[in-house]
């Protein structure tokens, strides 16, 4: 074997660490081990040794295939990909954040906005308060000026039925539901971090006949929600209207 050889081996070796640290922090966050806290502090430099890493693994694995050393060499590409996969979303978050205000707290009604009964006592001590965030009500008004109650030409029991549905389609978990009083209250888990934001909607009778619908999202942890909860509300809107259309 010769010398370039075995320096592009070595470099597969050590290239897969970052990766594997990467998926233990995952992990450890995942099962509760460890806080979000200290991810967030750990990938700060799990996150560039992933993005490095991921591009000597790359050249690496096409050298060893060019010596003709197919399993070290597609081992080493294959890791390689996966390790800027693993990086990009972190970095991607990033950019994001700097795109929108750092709020967590977003509802159609910031003057009186839905609350949080049976999800608020599923949030622990060092978690957002399930209160409403007055500060943050200027600065969502400035980001996000679309949002506002949603009002239907349908009867509040119907535009029940569409926000439940639309929650389900939106894959939220449904924690509460009463019809009578017009109050759903739900659920979201994000698939890589697993950080859950709760979801409250409430449905009355419009003044002007029809219905009116408010929807509050709020994360229970950080505090940029990186513009996820006002993308949720906008999602369940054009889910509930078109849910009130095929009903009718």
């Amino acid at each position: 074997m010769g010398i370039v050889q075995k320096i592009a081996k070595g470099v597969v070796v050590i290239g897969v660490i970052p990766a594997l640290a990467y998926t233990g922090l995952m992990v450890a966050l995942r099962t509760d081990m460890i806080g979000f806290r200290t991810v967030f502090e750990q990938l700060a430099l799990a996150v560039p040794a992933l993005g490095v890493g991921g591009i000597a693994l790359i050249l690496a694995g096409v050298a060893l295939l060019v010596m003709r050393a197919p399993m070290s060499g597609l081992i080493g590409l294959f890791v390689g990909l996966v390790s800027i996969a693993m990086a990009a979303g972190p970095i991607e978050m990033r950019k994001q954040a700097g795109l929108v205000p750092a709020i967590h707290d977003i509802t159609t009604d910031t003057e009186n906005p839905p609350q949080f009964i049976q999800t608020a006592a599923l949030r622990t001590a060092d978690e957002n308060p399930a209160a409403y965030d007055r500060d943050q009500t200027a600065q969502q008004r400035d980001a996000y000026p679309d949002l506002g109650p949603i009002y239907l030409a349908a009867s509040p029991d119907a535009a029940f039925n569409a926000c439940l549905t639309a929650a389900k389609q939106q894959g939220l978990t449904i924690v509460a539901q009463d019809m009578a009083t017009g109050h759903i209250e739900a659920s979201a888990t994000t698939l890589w971090f697993g950080f859950v934001d709760d979801v409250v909607f409430r449905i009355a009778a419009s003044s002007e006949g029809g219905a009116v619908v408010d929807i509050r999202s709020k994360s229970r942890v950080g505090m940029s929600d990186v513009g996820a909860n006002a993308a949720r509300i906008r999602q369940l809107r054009d889910r509930i209207e078109v849910a009130i259309g095929a009903a009718e």
